[in-house]
C-alpha cells in the first residue's frame, strides 16, 4: 500500500506552474539576478495551490484536480508562445484573426478537456505518472542548464588587488562627489545627424555653470555592463573575453566589478559615504559596496521577467482589446524610479554628516519611453532593451527618443543647479551617457551606427574649475583616475584612451576601434 502511494505522489502541478518562470530565467540569466524571479514564483505558486484546493474540494479528488490544474496553468502559460509561433509566419494584420483562433482552439481544449476528466470513472493512474515524469524532467533540464550556467567561469576570476589611494594631504572639507550616468544619452553631434535635434542650449547651460565638456568623447564598450565595469575600476576589461569566452553573454563577473568597485573603494577608504540608486537594471540595482541604496521600493522585483511571463501567458489576448494593457503598469514604475532619483539626489546632503559619493544610473533616454518633452505620460508600448525598438517604426522611435532626452535634460538641469547651490563645498559633478544610442535606420551605414553607439556625452565639474587634465577626447576608463589626481592629488595617470565595439548578440568579441567617422 506504501509503495503505490509513493508511485502516485502527484508533483506535476507544482512543477508545471515554475517552469514558465525558470524558463524565462534560463533564456535571460545574463540579464537578470536569480532573486528576481522570486516574486513571480511566489505569485504563480500561491495562485496554483488555490486553485488546486478549490478545484479538490469541488471534485472530491485528488488526481483530477491536479492534472486540471496543470492543464490550465499549461493553457495559460503556453498561449503566448505559440501566438508568436504563429504570428512570425504571418502579417502583423492577422493578429487579431491569430488571437481569435487561438481563442476558440485554447476554448475548446479546456472544455473537452475538462469535461472528461470530470467524467471519466478511471483512476487516471497512468495520465498522473506521465504528467509527473513530463514535469520532472523539463523542469530538471532547465534547472540543469541554469545551474551549468551559474557555476562555469566563475572560479576562473580574481580581480587584481589595486591599492586604495592615500592622499598626501589632510583634506578637512572633501568635496562631495556626484556621477551621474544617462543611459545612451547622445552627444550633441548625434542628435544633430540622426535626430535632427539641436541640444546646445544645455551644453551652453553646462559651461555657464563652470563644466569642461568634451566634444569628442567615446565610450570604451559598446554594453552597459562593460562600460560601467571599466569606468568604476580605471581599467580595460578586455581580458573577460579569455575568461568567459568571446561567444558567451554572461555578465555575473561584470556585475560583480561594479558591486564592489575600486572606485567606491578609494573614496570609502577615506571617509566618504557611498549611496547608489536602484536604476531598475541589475548591474546597478543594489552595490555591495555602498552604504545606502535609493529608490528601491521595488528592490526584488524584476519588471522584465514579469513582462517576459506576461507576453507569453494568455494576458496577451487583452492587446485586442486595449493597446498593451500592460504598458500603464510598467511605465508608471519606470516613471516613478527616474522621478524618485532626481528628486531624492538633491535630499542627499540634508542628513549626510560625511562627505558624500554618489552614484546614479538613470535608465533614460534609452527605452522603454515614459515621458513626453514636458514629463506627461506617453502611451508607446512598453518595451526592453535592444530588441525593444522593433516595436516602433523608425520615425516614431526617434520622435520618442527626442522627447525622453528633452525632459531628461529638463530636470537634470535643474538638479545640477540645486547640487552647485545647496551644497556647504562645491561638489564635483561627472555627466556621462554609458554609451549612445542605437541607430538601426537601414540607410545608416555600419561605420556610422558603430559612431554614434560609442559617442557619448561626457561632462565634467571641478569647484577650482582646474581642468588642465582633461581632453575633448577622454574615454570614460580615465575619467576616475583624472578626478583622484587632479582633486586629490594622486598619482594615477590615465591610460590609453581605447574603443572597443561588440555587439549584444556576442558582447565579449571586441573590436577595436581606431578610425572613427568624425560627426560633425
Amino acid at each position: 500500500m506504501q509503495e503505490n502511494s509513493i508511485k502516485f505522489i502527484i508533483i506535476h502541478p507544482i512543477l508545471i506552474a515554475l517552469y514558465p518562470v525558470f524558463f524565462i530565467y534560463s533564456q535571460n540569466i545574463h540579464l537578470i539576478l536569480i532573486q528576481g524571479i522570486i516574486f513571480p514564483v511566489l505569485i504563480i505558486l500561491g495562485i496554483t495551490i488555490v486553485m488546486w484546493t478549490i478545484t479538490r474540494s469541488i471534485l472530491k479528488n485528488t488526481r483530477k484536480s491536479a492534472l486540471l490544474t496543470s492543464l490550465f496553468v499549461f493553457l495559460f502559460f503556453s498561449y503566448g508562445h505559440v501566438f508568436n509561433i504563429l504570428e512570425s509566419n504571418s502579417n502583423q494584420e492577422y493578429s487579431f484573426l491569430i488571437h481569435t483562433f487561438l481563442l476558440i482552439t485554447y476554448a475548446l481544449i479546456t472544455i473537452f478537456s475538462t469535461y472528461y476528466l470530470v467524467k471519466t470513472p478511471t483512476k487516471l493512474n497512468n495520465i498522473t505518472t506521465l504528467a509527473n515524469v513530463i514535469s520532472i524532467t523539463l523542469v530538471s533540464f532547465v534547472l540543469f542548464n541554469i545551474g551549468t550556467t551559474n557555476f562555469e567561469n566563475f572560479s576562473a576570476y580574481q580581480d587584481e588587488i589595486q591599492p586604495p589611494i592615500v592622499l598626501e594631504n589632510d583634506f578637512e572639507n572633501l568635496p562631495d562627489i556626484y556621477y551621474i550616468v544617462l543611459d545612451e544619452y547622445a552627444p550633441l553631434r548625434t542628435l544633430n545627424m540622426f535626430y535632427d535635434y539641436d541640444n546646445s542650449h544645455f551644453i551652453k547651460f553646462l559651461q555657464e555653470r563652470g563644466f569642461f565638456v568634451t566634444k569628442n568623447s567615446h565610450s570604451n564598450y559598446a554594453q552597459t555592463f562593460l562600460a560601467t565595469a571599466s569606468t568604476l575600476n580605471m581599467k580595460n576589461v578586455n581580458f573577460l573575453s579569455d575568461i568567459v569566452g568571446k561567444e558567451s553573454l554572461d555578465q555575473r563577473i561584470p556585475y560583480e566589478m561594479i558591486s564592489n568597485n575600486i572606485v567606491m573603494k578609494n573614496f570609502k577608504g577615506i571617509g566618504y559615504e557611498i549611496y547608489n540608486f536602484d536604476s531598475g537594471w541589475w548591474g546597478t540595482r543594489n552595490l555591495q559596496i555602498s552604504d545606502v541604496n535609493l529608490c528601491s521600493k521595488n528592490q526584488n522585483m524584476d519588471f522584465h521577467t514579469l513582462y517576459k511571463l506576461k507576453e507569453t501567458s494568455i494576458l496577451r489576448v487583452f492587446d485586442i482589446f486595449i493597446k498593451d494593457p500592460s504598458a500603464k503598469i510598467f511605465h508608471q514604475e519606470r516613471r516613478d524610479r527616474i522621478l524618485c532619483q532626481f528628486d531624492d539626489i538633491t535630499k542627499i546632503k540634508d542628513g549626510a554628516e560625511k562627505p558624500v559619493f554618489v552614484f546614479m544610473h538613470v535608465m533614460a533616454p534609452h527605452d522603454p519611453y515614459v515621458f513626453g518633452p514636458d514629463g506627461e505620460e506617453v502611451n508607446y508600448k512598453y518595451t526592453f532593451g535592444p530588441t525593444g525598438n522593433a516595436y516602433l517604426d523608425p520615425n516614431e522611435e526617434k520622435i520618442a527618443y527626442v522627447n525622453q532626452l528633452t525632459y531628461l535634460t529638463k530636470i537634470l538641469e535643474e538638479t545640477i543647479e540645486s547640487l552647485q547651490e545647496n551644497s556647504d563645498n562645491a561638489p564635483v559633478i561627472i555627466i556621462q551617457s554609458d554609451t549612445g544610442p542605437n541607430i538601426g535606420l537601414s540607410d545608416t551605414t555600419t561605420e556610422l551606427q558603430q559612431t554614434s553607439r560609442m559617442s557619448i556625452f561626457n561632462a565634467y565639474y571641478f569647484p577650482n574649475e582646474e581642468y588642465d587634465l582633461l581632453y575633448d577626447d577622454i574615454t570614460p576608463v580615465n575619467s576616475f583616475r583624472v578626478v583622484f589626481d587632479s582633486q586629490f592629488q594622486t598619482n594615477y595617470g590615465v591610460v590609453e584612451d581605447k574603443i572597443f565595439f561588440s555587439t549584444y548578440e556576442k558582447p565579449y568579441t571586441l573590436i577595436e576601434l581606431n578610425d572613427l567617422q568624425i560627426l560633425n
